[in-house]
């Protein structure tokens, strides 16, 4: 039988903001209002696709948690290993599964570390790294700025014909700089830009999001959806439901 591998999670005492203990290669998080968990280093990733793109990343995944030995101290949501994941909404499309060999998480004061293989505890960064800002030039993407207005203006008119009642519009833009682009540069300044949002960031997938579509946590499930929402019905056990 192969030997385990240890998983390690301590309790921390006081360090950086969670943003601010990032190094600079590939880092993941998942952070809100300075709670959350932040990651580095790749244990295990893989990518899935196809209609069954779900249920190949959880077999994945319980293949890789039979591997692992937890030792675990803390015991709360995020304790332990973590996946991080970009699921594509095109089921021909790849999705990303990272597994990081150190995560920090935070929550409510109480903050942890946790690191796969028998290294000791891994040290954390204790200032904050300066980062510099890169300049970039923009430009048009797959869609022109004439026909992004083209488009919109159809929208309208289909709204107001009553064909539609919303409509979601979107494009691209290209941006080029002059040195590599730091994600940690971008993850702060989300962070202190749209404080009440999760930043995100999963294999240089990077941006945040004021909606949480489903969080398990002790057997109850909740969601914060924006968009979608339907009024209450004035019933709390009803609603609740």
């Amino acid at each position: 039988m192969p030997q385990l591998i240890p998983v390690t999670t301590a309790r921390l005492g006081e360090h950086l903001p969670l943003l601010e203990l990032l190094p600079d290669s590939a880092p993941v998080t998942w952070v809100r209002g300075g709670d959350g968990l932040v990651g580095w280093g790749s244990y295990a990733t893989t990518t899935v696709s196809g209609p069954n793109r779900f249920n190949d990343a959880r077999k994945w995944w319980h293949q890789q948690l039979e591997k692992l030995a937890i030792s675990d101290s803390v015991h709360v949501s995020g304790t332990g290993p973590i996946l991080f994941t970009s699921f594509s909404f095109d089921p021909n499309e790849e999705s990303i599964l990272v597994i990081p060999e150190i995560v920090v998480g935070m929550r409510n004061g109480s903050s942890w570390i946790t690191w796969i293989g028998d290294q000791a505890q891994p040290k954390l960064a204790e200032s904050a790294q300066m980062l510099e800002d890169a300049e970039y030039n923009w430009g048009d993407g797959s869609i022109s700025p004439a026909e992004w207005q083209i488009r919109v203006a159809q929208a309208i008119k289909e709204i107001e014909s009553t064909k539609l009642e919303k409509v979601v519009l979107a494009r691209d833009l290209k941006v080029n700089s002059h040195r590599a682009i730091d994600p940690r540069k971008i993850l702060r300044n989300l962070s202190a830009e749209y404080p009440s949002t999760w930043i995100f960031a999963v294999d240089g997938l990077i941006g945040a999001t004021p909606e949480l579509l489903l969080r398990l946590s002790r057997g109850m499930v909740t969601s914060r959806v924006l968009a979608g929402t339907i009024s209450k019905t004035g019933d709390d056990e009803r609603d609740r439901r």
